[in-house]
């Protein structure tokens, strides 16, 4: 059990009237929200000198009720992505961001501030959609960069296999953003028949609603977010989704206000539509995500 007492900078809040429990974040270099549902971080922002910079995006009208998906912030898809490809009552992007994590372990570095490790594995509940036994830690580190370490351990007798995806949302000025790192990458297109493409443009522009799936990136791209701003974002894993809802998708979801479309653009890292991930037993495999402004 972590004493809070012992730690700075960390307090524990209840979120909406079901009192979904987060912790907040402060120190010298960011202040932050994490949710112990999902592990999911919900708010992160850059402290400098005069102001301060939001690296994420967070609606407004999530009610935080146990056991439903938070919209904004990194919510992490995991065993699946999307719904799953045989049982379509499972839950769409698994189940790791709907079950609590236990927090694990907390330390407030001064010359860089907060790390925290959650833990989640596998139980009655986990067993029921994917019959594995594992462990997955996420490591976040709240300091000048966002940064997120996702571990998997299989723990099993047999091989398993996954996928997963880093649901990153961010702030932008939907005329003014920009995605630059995937010129002349394969992509699917979810809202033309799945076909098969490539982008043969520099960088992704929003006049529209989008929703590609990239399965084999550098894993590095540039989110020019507005006129000032751009945010950098770099993992090891290979995949990469663009999404952006606009006017006639974000009306039919009833946790985005009407105007939403224009306040953010989802830039998500993961391993997905490539070649299946299998682990072996008794192995373990690492992802990580940076995100930082220029």
């Amino acid at each position: 059990m972590i004493n809070f007492a012992e730690v700075s900078g960390i307090t524990i809040e209840n979120l909406g009237e079901h009192g979904l429990k987060a912790l907040r974040i402060s120190n010298t270099f960011c202040d932050a929200l994490i949710a112990l549902q999902g592990a999911q971080i919900l708010e992160f922002n850059v402290k400098y000198q005069s102001y301060t910079q939001a690296l994420l995006w967070l609606s407004e009208l999530n009610s935080y009720q146990p056991a439903k998906a938070i919209r904004g912030g990194i919510p992490l898809c995991f065993p699946w992505f999307g719904g799953h490809a045989e049982e379509k009552s499972y839950p769409s992007h698994g189940f790791a961001r709907n079950l609590e994590w236990a927090l694990v372990d907390v330390v407030d570095i001064q010359e860089s501030g907060h790390q925290l490790i959650f833990e989640l594995t596998d139980n009655a509940l986990t067993r029921a959609y994917w019959d594995v036994a594992f462990r997955l830690q996420m490591q976040i580190e709240c300091g000048t960069q966002l940064r997120l370490s996702l571990s998997l351990v299989n723990l099993d007798e047999k091989q398993i296999h996954y996928g997963f995806a880093w649901h990153s949302y961010f702030p932008v000025k939907i005329d003014e953003a920009a995605v630059y790192g995937l010129q002349g990458k394969a992509f699917i297109d979810q809202l033309d028949q799945h076909r098969h493409k490539i982008q043969h443009e520099e960088a992704i522009h929003f006049s529209e609603e989008i929703d590609r799936i990239y399965p084999l990136t550098q894993g590095s791209f540039q989110l020019r977010a507005n006129h000032r701003t751009t945010l950098l974002i770099n993992s090891h894993a290979q995949s990469a989704v663009i999404w952006n809802p606009w006017i006639e998708k974000t009306a039919r979801l009833a946790d985005l206000k009407p105007e939403s479309w224009r306040e953010f653009v989802c830039v998500e890292s993961g391993q997905i539509a490539s070649q299946q991930q299998y682990l072996e037993a008794g192995q373990s495999v690492e992802y990580t995500l940076e995100i930082s402004a220029v």
